[in-house]
């Protein structure tokens, strides 16, 4: 009870001393979730989905055609004058076509031709970079006006947190053996979330605020702990079972699941790609007003690939346990 009044009126303005303190809690909470940018879109892939492509479908069908084209004509020439040169010449082209084009869309599918871009692109200065400039901040990281904290491991003061649950299935049908490597690991459950936050640029020891909330468009170069895998065997821990329970997903199907957890904390170092403005002597990072291409990694032949949002690379990776998770 609040001091100052006994009686009627003490109820009475306790009553609007709680009103109001309910209404502020609903507005602190309100803002608080605004703050909150939700990234579940973008569990399933690099975050580059509505971004166009850096080989358009059209002249990959003409490709295509063309080399249809040569192998029908190397046939006719193998008919005709019983010279096979032709069509192997096609049928040898037609592979390496193939085999380019696939290994750049599994690359711009898993996000692997964006990380070789970023990691390749030398940090930039706050202290030299100028209004407008795309730059790569490299730093440490620490929280803004809100911090997170994630699903499962409940790890506290982070600026960004995955969580990823799959579900074991084979062309459409559940196994029984999840070890299989034949088996399909399928996204069924996908949390993920950023706030702003502030990073300490490492050549310039002057900080920015990075715009990662309120909704603005954000690439995630996380990886996640591989943290459970269950069998039709597990027993279920009390905690899986818990954090299951609270997204009304049954534990009976539970039983062949992976769960993947990866975040951001407070202290991490991070390199960050975006738009910095300086205003009033105070850096931001934003997202680019639009997407944007990358450049090509010719060791590893790949093709230039659009991003949309602000990249965030995590240098850091001492949180990451791969081949973990059994349970």
């Amino acid at each position: 009870m609040l001091p100052g009044g006994g009686g009627e009126d003490g109820k009475r303005r306790d009553r609007g001393a709680s009103a109001a303190y309910d209404k502020d809690a609903d507005a602190t909470t309100s803002a608080s979730a605004a703050s909150l940018n939700d990234l579940c879109a973008t569990a399933t892939g690099a975050g580059t989905a509505g971004a166009p492509q850096p080989f358009p479908r059209a002249a990959a069908w003409g490709v295509a055609a063309l080399l249809a084209v040569g192998l029908g004509v190397g046939a006719l020439v193998l008919a005709a004058v019983h010279s096979a040169a032709l069509l192997v010449v096609a049928v040898l082209l037609s592979a390496a076509v193939a085999a380019f084009l696939l290994w750049n869309a599994g690359a711009a599918a898993s996000g692997r031709a964006l990380r070789r871009f970023v990691d390749g692109l030398p940090a930039s200065s706050l202290r030299v970079a100028a209004d407008g400039q795309l730059v790569k901040i490299t730093g440490f990281v620490s929280c803004g006006d809100i911090s997170l904290i994630s699903s499962y491991e409940k790890v506290e003061n982070c600026v960004y947190t995955s969580t990823l649950l799959r579900k074991c299935a084979r062309w459409g049908s559940m196994v029984l053996n999840p070890w299989n490597r034949q088996s399909k690991w399928k996204l069924t459950h996908a949390e993920r979330f950023a706030a702003d936050f502030y990073i300490t640029d490492a050549k310039s020891g002057k900080r920015a605020l990075v715009k990662a909330g309120h909704h603005s468009k954000v690439v995630p170069l996380i990886d996640e702990n591989l943290l459970v895998t269950t069998s039709r065997d597990t027993e279920l821990s009390s905690t899986l079972k818990y954090w299951l329970e609270e997204r009304n997903i049954s534990s009976e199907e539970a039983q062949l699941i992976r769960l993947e957890e990866g975040y951001i904390r407070e202290g991490m170092q991070l390199s960050v790609i975006g738009m910095l403005s300086k205003k009033n002597g105070d850096a931001m990072i934003l997202p680019p007003p639009e997407p944007l291409l990358s450049g090509c990694v010719l060791l590893s032949c790949l093709l230039p690939m659009y991003f949309d949002g602000i990249v965030l690379r995590l240098v850091d990776r001492s949180y990451f346990v791969p081949n973990s998770g059994v349970s």
